[in-house]
């Protein structure tokens, strides 16, 4: 017996890790695709995003795979020279325009160009200044001057699977079906406890309507003998 009661309570701790880690799964999916961009591998939380290099152009400030974090929120009026900014740009290829973000330092202090900021800027390890120059309204961020060497390519990575069909599959659709499972089982097991409680229930209130029956009929039996021998 305890043997079994062993075994039970050893079985409820493994579902519950799994639910558990079911949940934890679930979570991490929903914290990605809250905040990262639909369109890009960006992360993005409480003003901070994080970027994954994609050039050495910075170098050595950081290099390619390096994995930096820019502020989202931030003044234009307040940038000036040797600010490093991510804003994004474009090339025109074969295949058309393609849009990507850029992440270099600002080099000469900004001008006015109508009612807009407008910043020139260059890559650390780039000979020339970039072929055109930046809008304060296409500056995505500002560097924060932290980055995580080697880590963007293996974010990068993470981000594009969670956001496939596949990621999807494994990370929302299995654990679904595992916490699905894990309720039936759950249910199954709550229900065939009420039914055998139930039916032990039943069993004992016929058992004790039986001997109230036959002490009845023993007392009646009692009484009778009594009034015989009186007679």
């Amino acid at each position: 017996m305890e043997k079994v009661v062993k075994e039970n309570q050893t079985l409820k701790k493994v579902l519950n890790i799994v639910f558990y880690v079911v949940l934890g799964i679930v979570f991490l999916y929903a914290m990605f695709a809250l905040f990262s961009k639909k369109d890009e591998n960006q992360f993005s939380f409480l003003g901070i995003s994080s970027l994954a290099v994609q050039s050495d152009s910075m170098a050595p400030t950081f290099e390619e795979g390096d994995l930096i974090f820019i502020k989202t929120n931030f003044d234009a009026s307040e940038l000036e020279e040797g600010d490093v900014i991510t804003y994004k740009t474009f090339e025109i290829t074969s295949e058309g325009t393609v849009e990507y973000y850029n992440t270099h330092r600002i080099v000469e202090d900004p001008t006015m160009v109508g009612d807009r900021y407008y910043f020139i800027t260059s890559g650390d390890n780039t000979p020339a200044n970039d072929r055109t120059g930046v809008f304060e309204d296409e500056i995505a961020g500002v560097w924060t001057e932290r980055s995580w060497s080697n880590f963007g390519g293996f974010v990068d990575g993470i981000t594009s699977f969670l956001k496939s069909s596949l990621g999807f599959f494994i990370m929302i659709v299995i654990p679904a079906l595992a916490f699905l499972v894990y309720e039936v089982i759950r249910f199954v097991k709550i229900y065939s406890d009420y039914n055998v409680k139930k039916q032990t229930a039943e069993r004992v209130k016929m058992q004790e309507e039986a001997l109230e029956e036959a002490k009845k009929q023993l007392d009646e039996e009692s009484n009778k003998k009594g009034e015989d021998k009186k007679e």
